[in-house]
């Protein structure tokens, strides 16, 4: 029985960027050793909802699975490398998605649909995260002119779940919303 709940709810990008951002990964740690999640897939964290009772969170994935429906698939581009710096001590380098009009729209679309209030939200895929400055400092020239272009179409939102309290436990797919008129029956 689940007495709590972890939710991550994802976009995922094309098998061919989830290769590619591996690719980087792989190489990142060439260059400063294993990371924290130097094993992850590609994808881009829409929201990171931690311990939550599944009645209650249940229902509100039905009905924002209703609101996706008036919300079309939209085409994602990325161009390059960017980072985050979270105080003075860790970076987090990632893949950044463009950001258009269109884009901006979507994504507050979606943050509206999914009844979310963060103006800050940036939509990226994290190649590297929390890093050690000194860590940064050495991987950071290798990202910093390099060319990475690709695109791909957000189709759905992936909602994946994992038991809080549980040690070791690994996320699995709970549902797929997808975006338009295509439903997934539950």
């Amino acid at each position: 029985m689940q007495f709590y709940t972890n939710y991550l709810m994802i976009i995922s990008p094309s098998d061919f960027i989830k290769k590619e951002v591996s690719r980087y990964k792989r190489a990142s740690a060439n260059v400063i050793g294993q990371f924290d999640g130097m094993y992850s897939i590609a994808h881009i964290t829409v929201m990171h909802q931690t311990r939550c009772k599944p009645f209650l969170v249940q229902p509100a994935i039905a009905r924002m699975r209703e609101r996706f429906c008036s919300l079309p698939p939209v085409e994602l581009h990325i161009s390059g490398f960017n980072y985050f710096s979270h105080g003075s001590t860790t970076k987090t380098i990632y893949a950044v998605i463009e950001r258009t009009q269109q884009t901006n729209n979507w994504f507050n679309l979606l943050m509206k649909q999914m009844n979310i209030k963060s103006k800050n939200f940036v939509p990226h895929i994290t190649i590297v995260k929390n890093i050690p400055v000194d860590d940064f400092n050495k991987l950071w020239p290798y990202f910093e002119n390099r060319v990475f272009k690709a695109s791909f179409k957000a189709e759905s939102l992936t909602i994946l779940h994992r038991e809080t309290y549980s040690e070791y436990v690994q996320w699995r797919v709970y549902r797929e919303l997808f975006f338009g008129d295509r439903l997934l029956a539950f």
